[in-house]
């Protein structure tokens, strides 16, 4: 059912609100009202670590703002992520979590692209990714900052095609205390509650918020690999349904910045299933801490600033998984496991409580930082940056087949109950840690009053495959005072998952202890041109080449494999366009011609093309609408597969309010307004692809005191 009922009663709830205020005296200060010119001396240090303005960043990054984020009605952070220049947004095929591309750059688990919190990674050694299951919501989101790009050798691995910054409210963003709540379709709501005060002398920010998504009916999966069986559950909806806790706590004082994050995530469906069949039953429960603690000397030493930084991650991971329904009958082969081949069936085997696999996962990355600033010469700032990090992986496993349960002289007619198989040589994956130990040194050189240049060099020591060295270049020319031109180059790396490199008894593929490091070469020409003060447009244009992609050899036995490589070049453009006091028109649009090395065919399941689009209107003292365009176009699938990917977009419509008598905020919102029926890319057990979310809405109130 969709809400359309709703959606025809609001407007005149809203313009009845809207009469009650249009005397309101008009105050609103936040970053919408920047003129775009202005928005590109916002202060980012993403770049290089040290804060500069976004036009002269030794790097292609993008800024999206919490009152950006608040107009276009984004909830979590993949809808956020869509409008960055160059990437889009994807679904997983085993997990299905949510999976980002940049410049047509992607693999199945996300291991491409850095994500940090608060400038800490909170990527896991497991997939080279966040915790599985993990949806981030966006209330206590200040600015995300995204570089698109190599960052390797200031970050180090995984940096590789580009970097995501999460930045968290502090005491001054907060400033008071903060209530809401939010409801829409499909049995969506949320609530939360944020503090941002003083007290002995420090700063303190304070967020919790919780989440509950329900499943939404009209995202269905028509067909999977059961179908035809008798024992699949589609026709069926995607199990989207999840409850979330996301908690921030933040202190800050002269040298002293604590923060602690804590997010768990319970009773999570598995979406469209993670075997390549639709599952009702199997659900996901997790938990996400992250601890750190910086601190700074600031002025204490002359011409000195030492900057050392301790970080704790820990998460833990179950998930309970039925990759047949229960009473199912399979055909097994003499590993155990289910064949959808004739010559390799052994039996068939009844499965009554369906086809069972439990595994926990726990990591855990404790890393040391300390970053030495010497400020000592005229027109050159030195940073160093030695760090030790050390990752540790450990699992548990249950399940009813494969190795060490069905592969047996004689198989058995019926399958029992789960088996503890941790421990054994039987689980998929053992427990593994490893140390990797670095040093970068970067400097930064005002070469003339119009010309900048940042150099860098970072050495990485992995305890499992041995070491890489990254360097970096980028400089900066003020064209004039409106146009600013930059020549950058930098390589990158991504270093295989424990995934990649240890899997045993898996259908899938077996892992490879001797992999290699991914590496990439990229070099990119940007110019940040401002015209008039409410006018900004920004061109980028790339070229990169990658080497030794891990994938899989397709031939038996399926193995991890440094494979061949991608090349590419594209170009990006973005606008900025205050054409009227009260309106503004943004957006970019991105293309990549992205090929793979062997055969230079296209890469697949990526956009060729992508537009972005936003136009919103401030009218009344303190009231906003935006309506904003998505368009996919032009992706072709895997080879081998004879589905199609066609072309789609989607429009969001998005009224928001802003401290209606003081205090209350308000927002309502349409996502895929005209119920876009768009598809992405899945296995091929799904013959008709995932369908993306449909049309819904959701309103939201706040007040603040």
């Amino acid at each position: 059912m969709r809400y359309r009922l709703q959606l025809q009663l609001m407007p005149s709830l809203l313009l009845s609100l809207m009469g009650s205020v249009a005397h309101a005296q008009h105050d609103m200060d936040d970053l919408m009202e920047l003129s775009p010119a202005q928005l590109a001396d916002i202060s980012v240090s993403i770049a290089s670590g040290t804060l500069k303005s976004l036009s002269h960043s030794a790097a292609v990054t993008s800024v999206i703002t919490a009152e950006q984020i608040k107009a276009m009605g984004a909830t979590e952070l993949h809808e956020i992520l869509e409008t960055v220049p160059g990437m889009h947004v994807t679904i997983q095929p085993v997990t299905n979590d949510y999976n980002y591309s940049m410049r047509g750059i992607r693999n199945d688990a996300n291991a491409e692209v850095l994500l940090m919190m608060n400038g800490t990674r909170f990527s896991v050694p497991y997939q080279g990714t966040h915790m599985a299951g993990m949806i981030i919501p966006v209330q206590n989101i200040q600015r995300i900052e995204v570089i698109r790009g190599p960052g390797s050798a200031l970050y180090g691995a995984d940096a590789f095609a580009g970097v995501i910054n999460i930045v968290t409210k502090k005491a001054a963003d907060l400033d008071g205390v903060t209530l809401g709540a939010r409801g829409g379709n499909a049995d969506t709501k949320s609530s939360w509650g944020q503090y941002g005060g003083q007290w002995q002398g420090w700063d303190i920010a304070a967020s919790l918020q919780y989440s509950h998504n329900g499943v939404d009916p009209d995202r269905v999966i028509q067909a999977d690999a059961l179908t035809g069986t008798g024992f699949s559950s589609a026709p069926g909806p995607m199990q989207t349904q999840n409850e979330r806790w996301n908690g921030h706590l933040n202190l800050q004082r002269k040298h002293w910045d604590l923060s602690f994050w804590a997010f768990n995530e319970a009773d999570a469906g598995f979406r469209a299933g993670t075997a390549g069949a639709l599952d009702n039953k199997g659900r996901l429960n997790g938990s996400n801490y992250l601890a750190d603690v910086r601190y700074s000397t600031e002025d204490d030493l002359p011409n000195w600033e030492l900057q050392p930084h301790a970080s704790f991650l820990h998460t833990d991971v179950n998930a309970n998984i039925y990759n047949t329904p229960p009473g199912s009958v399979l055909p097994i082969d003499a590993n155990g496991n289910a064949t959808n081949q004739a010559a390799l069936t052994k039996g068939l085997v009844t499965f009554p409580e369906g086809m069972r696999f439990n595994t926990g996962i726990k990591n855990t990355v404790a890393n040391f930082e300390l970053t030495s600033i010497y400020k000592g010469f005229t027109d050159h700032l030195i940073r160093v940056v030695s760090g030790f990090r050390y990752e540790e992986l450990n699992t548990r496993e249950a399940r009813n087949s494969g190795a060490g349960i069905l592969d047996v002289p004689v198989l058995p007619s019926t399958a029992g109950g789960l088996q503890n198989l941790t421990g054994t040589p039987f689980t998929f994956l053992g427990d593994h840690h490893r140390d990797i130990w670095s040093m970068a040194l970067q400097d930064e050189w005002q070469v003339a009053e119009d010309w900048h240049l940042t150099t860098g060099l970072r050495y990485d020591h992995y305890s499992d495959f041995g070491s890489t060295w990254n360097p970096r270049a980028a400089l900066i020319w003020d064209i004039n005072p409106r146009l600013t031109g930059k020549v950058l180059y930098g390589q990158a790396y991504r270093a295989p998952s424990f995934l990649e490199q240890y899997q045993q008894n898996s259908a899938l593929f077996t892992g490879n202890p001797s992999l290699k490091p991914e590496t990439i070469e990229t070099t990119e020409l940007a110019f940040d041109y401002r015209p008039t003060n409410n006018l900004r447009t920004t061109l980028n244009l790339f070229h990169y080449e990658i080497r030794d992609l891990i994938g899989v050899e397709l031939v038996a036995p399926i193995t991890a494999a440094n494979t061949s490589g991608q090349q590419a070049y594209g170009s990006e453009f973005e606008w900025d366009w205050k054409f009227l006091p009260e309106w503004t028109l943004r957006g970019n649009y991105a293309w990549q011609y992205a090929r793979n090395q062997n055969d230079s065919s296209r890469v697949s399941n990526v956009p060729e093309h992508h537009v972005y689009s936003a136009l919103a209107w401030n009218f009344l003292p303190r009231w906003q609408i935006q309506t904003q365009i998505n368009w996919v176009g032009h992706r072709v699938s895997s080879p081998g597969d004879s589905r199609t990917l066609p072309d789609y977009e989607t429009i969001d419509l998005t009224l928001n309010a802003k401290r209606l008598f003081g205090h209350l905020d308000l927002t309502a919102s349409a996502r895929n307004l005209f119920d876009s029926h768009g598809r992405e890319a899945a296995v091929i057990s799904y013959p008709n692809n995932l369908p993306i979310p449909g049309q819904s809405f959701y309103f939201e109130a706040s007040i603040h005191f």
